[in-house]
């Protein structure tokens, strides 16, 4: 009789540990994956400004060489608009992704 109650508790204990043994794998693959995320972000978003940052000093190459041709410099004032508004984007990104995920999140 207490044998089998032995057995039934080393059982139970048995089905415990290979449940806080999932159950802590699937939190260390949650939070890998969302480190991936969390780092891919903050890659991309570098990223961006490099691009922008290089696009704006193009735009700005592109109209001080423009000289009294007046569709370069029409075609170059664009691509500096273009270059700034691609900039702003990309500082704004943060904060841009706070407000959505707060508004996700229901705060």
């Amino acid at each position: 009789m207490i044998t089998n109650a032995l057995l039934s508790a080393l059982s139970d204990l048995g089905r415990l540990r290979q449940l806080i043994s999932t159950t802590w794998n699937l939190l260390l693959v949650l939070g890998s994956i969302s480190g991936f995320f969390g780092n891919l972000y903050n890659d991309l978003t570098a990223f961006a400004l490099a691009m922008a940052t290089f696009f704006f000093a193009w735009a700005a190459l592109l109209y001080m060489t423009a000289n009294q041709n007046e569709t370069h410099r029409v075609q170059a004032r664009s691509a500096l608009y273009i270059a700034l508004s691609g900039l702003a984007l990309a500082i704004l990104a943060q904060t841009v992704a706070g407000l959505i995920n707060s508004a996700a999140q229901g705060q």
